[in-house]
């Protein structure tokens, strides 16, 4: 469902409703979405679903097209948990492994779900809209963002995102969206990298927004433990 208007936002209204729209803001559970990845040895689809817990708790299930899970993943402020269940192994982590291996921290991860994240908008830098969009750039640490906003829809539709370090950077599209409550989710993600040697699409079939449910993350029994430094 599209939420255009017949105008542009007010100008001075675009960074208050950029920031209340982020779906983040509450806890959320994806319960079906496809993904779909497309690399050099061809193409992948799996079924997942994912719950997010405010305010920095995440589980991921991720199933081949059979309903078989694959993969099994938590992620909160103190550390990363994943279960291979194909290889019968459990990956631990903590957060600053994000850092480490890709310059980004856990604070990012909402981008996924096209929210905007970083320093706040202040007034010098809001102007007007051009052909209805606008640019916004941001950073993070060593992270770099450019946003495209929808300045109807008062929504991020792209995202750029590049760090200091040597391993390049992203592309995230966000389109095909639809209400969940007083707020515009997107129903279709890609994401690439700068290459581009990957490009994963996710498609946002169900959602209960906002969610009140737990979550729980059980340790493969017998796997081998590999720890990722």
């Amino acid at each position: 469902m599209n939420n255009d208007t017949t105008k542009d936002l007010p100008v001075e209204r675009i960074a208050e409703i950029i920031k209340e729209q982020n779906i983040s803001k509450s806890s959320f559970f994806i319960q079906k979405a496809e993904i779909e990845v497309t690399g050099a040895e061809g193409v992948e689809r799996f079924i997942a679903n994912i719950k997010y817990k405010y305010p920095d708790n995440y589980s991921i299930s991720i199933r081949s097209k059979t309903g078989i899970e694959v993969a099994r993943i938590f992620i909160s402020r103190d550390t990363i948990l994943a279960n291979d269940r194909i290889n019968r192994k459990l990956y631990c982590a903590s957060p600053q492994y994000l850092n480490i291996k890709y310059g980004v921290t856990l604070s990012v991860l909402p981008i996924l779900f096209g929210d905007y994240i970083g320093d706040n908008i202040s007034e010098k830098k809001i102007v007007e809209c051009i052909n209805g969009y606008r640019d916004l750039e941001t950073s993070i640490k060593d992270l770099k963002i450019k946003y495209v906003i929808d300045c109807k829809k008062g929504k991020t539709i792209a995202a750029i995102g590049e760090t200091s370090l040597n391993n390049g950077g992203v592309v995230l599209k966000y389109s095909d969206f639809f209400k969940s409550g007083i707020k515009l989710i997107p129903g279709r993600i890609e994401i690439r990298d700068f290459q581009p040697k990957t490009i994963i699409t996710l498609r946002i079939l169900k959602i209960s927004y906002p969610w009140d449910g737990t979550m729980e993350f059980l340790p493969g029994n017998k796997y081998e433990i590999i720890k990722l430094r």
